[in-house]
């Protein structure tokens, strides 16, 4: 990297220095997301595949400890969210969560979690692979049959690749309409499940004495206290899953048109979504599936994802030939291809960032003159062809081994994400600039740094408890999944900080928060 020496102008007028900062060359990347794309993108981004199908996880835990799961993950994710909305409305790049790694904490911890994360959204491309095709089988077409697993994947594979090679506004095209068909489906059926629940006069039947706080599927030990707050964790690194990228919009940043204005607008009513399209659902879930139905634990090739909202609705009286939950079933089915096409584009993103760091090879941050980093694109997508390995594991094993490594991948990142907030706020107050002052701050002026800390301590948590299991029952299986990632990420941090000579955290004199600086970032 070389070493220069730039003047800066902080609001107040002061003119500030930066004696070193990274020289990179940002990739020829096009703002062409619209208001309507960010705001499509940010609200399908929390309806899909974690909500539709790894929901079934949660509510094996029964109606007091799923929800309460969800609230406290449901909070977490909102002091994310601000935390994303206030840097990259401050520094707007490409990939910017991902950058801001290298921006503010160190390059052994930016490299080496930016690499776990983009990996992550390759693995994710790959169960989502993986369900499409199985959910495609709920039609029982036989000209599926014909084609074969492996080559029905490999052409749902080759079309959303190709779909990515199109301009940016393409994607969030797609996005937009596929986001409407979701907002109807879930307005469908919420209304539908209401009125089926109190027609049936159901109520609260599923919430007796003896599933109200779920069922001991983790078989480990005999203490039912021990039992209980082992699915406490369960419950939690589930819902994370199910919450995970709600921080991915920000990556859009570096394409989005007056990003200083339309991003905050897709984060203000974030805490609303999430309130109707989480907690609103599970409640109604918890009041329509019983934690012992046998079809949310089924180990079987057909059921193993069958979603929720259709076990829930087939409950409560509904046909399972019956057309509308053919329709519903059509709709989780695109909604698992918009999640597939997010992770390539999500994922080639955050390999840019990479690449406008020096930290990957430069040709993968190539662009077509649209804009389009084809390389990036083709290498993200690519990875996600493991999901053809499916078909020599079990695939209930598989699908558990890929929620639980792109849940911990999910979880590091938001780890590092808030502390980069911290270093972000450390570094305004250490070059004299008030944080009052920002153009965007977050709403209703929580205290942030106070509430980042703690939401720092639940992660940890959550990942080290992730694979408690292992302590009475050890499975290299569960081991890999849960920890494969973070013991990458500390040994590879260590390594690299030790053979560049550079520490794990910036020191806060060292941080540059001028060169990227928004000319929209003040009031």
């Amino acid at each position: 990297m070389n070493e220069e020496t730039h003047l800066f102008t902080t609001p107040s007028g002061q003119q500030q220095r930066s004696n070193e900062h990274p020289a990179h060359p940002h990739a020829n990347t096009k703002r062409l997301l619209t208001s309507l794309h960010t705001s499509m993108i940010s609200l399908g981004g929390i309806i899909g595949t974690g909500l539709f199908i790894g929901v079934r996880i949660t509510l094996l835990n029964g109606p007091i400890i799923s929800l309460m799961s969800y609230l406290y993950i449901s909070l977490i994710c909102f002091y994310i969210i601000q935390a994303v909305g206030e840097m990259s409305c401050y520094m707007p790049l490409n990939g910017s969560l991902c950058q801001f790694q290298f921006i503010y904490i160190s390059n052994p911890i930016g490299v080496m979690n930016n690499f776990i994360y983009w990996i992550s959204w390759s693995i994710t491309l790959a169960l989502e692979l993986s369900l499409i095709y199985n959910m495609l089988k709920y039609w029982q077409w036989s000209w599926i049959d014909n084609i074969g697993e492996t080559w029905m994947i490999f052409i749902i594979w080759s079309i959303l690749t190709i779909c990515n090679l199109f301009p940016v506004n393409n994607y969030g095209n797609i996005e937009f309409i596929i986001t409407i068909f979701k907002i109807f489906f879930m307005m469908g059926w919420i209304g539908i499940s209401i009125s089926l629940v109190l027609n049936n006069g159901t109520g609260f039947k599923y919430w007796n004495k003896d599933l109200i706080w779920g069922i001991d599927y983790i078989k480990v030990i005999k203490n039912p206290v021990g039992s209980k707050l082992i699915n406490i964790l369960s419950s939690l690194i589930s819902s994370c899953f199910t919450f995970q990228s709600i921080e991915s919009v920000a990556i859009c940043s570096g394409e989005i048109i007056d990003v200083h204005k339309n991003l905050p607008r897709a984060i203000k009513y974030v805490v609303l979504r999430i309130v109707v399209f989480y907690i609103l659902t599970l409640f109604l879930l918890t009041l329509m599936i019983p934690c012992n139905d046998p079809r949310l634990v089924s180990s079987g090739t057909d059921d193993v994802f069958a979603s929720p909202f259709l076990i829930g609705l087939i409950n409560m009286g509904m046909s399972s030939s019956s057309f509308l939950l053919g329709f519903f079933n059509f709709i989780i089915l695109i909604s698992m291809v918009s999640a597939a096409n997010s992770n390539i584009y999500f994922g080639s993103r955050c390999l840019l960032s990479m690449v406008e760091e020096g930290y990957f090879p430069v040709v993968f941050g190539e662009t077509t003159k649209n804009g389009v980093p084809f390389n990036a694109i083709l290498l993200t997508s690519s990875i996600g062809l493991i999901s053809l390995l499916s078909k020599f594991k079990s695939i209930d094993i598989f699908y558990k081994l890929l929620i639980n490594l792109s849940s911990t991948s999910g979880l590091i990142m938001w780890l590092f994400i808030l502390i980069s907030y911290l270093q972000f706020r450390r570094a305004l107050a250490f070059n004299s600039i008030v944080y009052e002052t920002l153009a965007y701050t977050a709403v209703h002026k929580f205290p942030m740094i106070k509430l980042s800390y703690i939401t720092i301590v639940s992660i940890v948590t959550i990942i080290i408890g992730n694979g408690i299991v292992n302590i009475w029952e050890f499975s290299w299986d569960l081991f890999i999944s849960c920890y494969l990632t973070l013991i990458i990420l500390i040994v590879g941090s260590v390594w690299l900080s030790v053979i560049w000579k550079q520490p794990i955290l910036k020191k806060i004199e060292d941080i540059d928060i001028f060169t990227d600086q928004s000319v929209h970032a003040f009031k």
